[in-house]
């Protein structure tokens, strides 16, 4: 009777280990790229002193947090906590020098990115960024 308990385990064992890495497969799957994606930047003709808006969905796991960088580097207020009611997390950014800049959304180990082109600031403070009254009244921007 020990040898067939003995091999009522390795089959036990065997199925166990089978359904982890069937389970791990389906995690890894496409799929699975649904956990956070679709990142955007608010606004268009980025420029380096000027807020923007980081949106990213987030459609499997909404009790992660998502981690932002830019260029590698952690963002300020990052990592975000998801709302359980909403399948999208935001942060501000604010770039600090022109060039391209690399922003990644991460959870666990999914990611998705994309690459901004920022320009030199045009002006002081948001004179320069297109925002306050100056962008919805044309004779005060000038």
């Amino acid at each position: 009777m020990n040898a067939q308990t003995n091999g009522a385990r390795r089959v036990t064992m065997g199925l166990t280990a089978f359904g982890a890495m069937a389970a791990t497969m389906v995690l890894l799957a496409p799929q699975a790229g649904a956990w956070v994606g679709d990142l955007e930047v608010s606004g268009k003709d980025h420029k380096a002193g000027c807020s923007y808006t980081l949106t990213a969905s987030v459609e499997v796991d909404r009790l992660s947090t998502v981690k932002f960088t830019d260029n590698g580097a952690d963002l300020p207020g990052s990592p975000v906590a998801p709302s359980v009611l909403s399948n999208k997390v935001t942060l501000k950014w604010t770039p600090q020098t022109a060039g391209a800049h690399k922003l990644e959304a991460r959870q666990l180990l999914i990611s998705d990115s994309i690459t901004v082109q920022v320009a030199a600031s045009s002006g002081s403070g948001s004179s320069g960024c297109g925002g306050g009254l100056g962008g919805l009244i044309p004779s005060l921007s000038g």
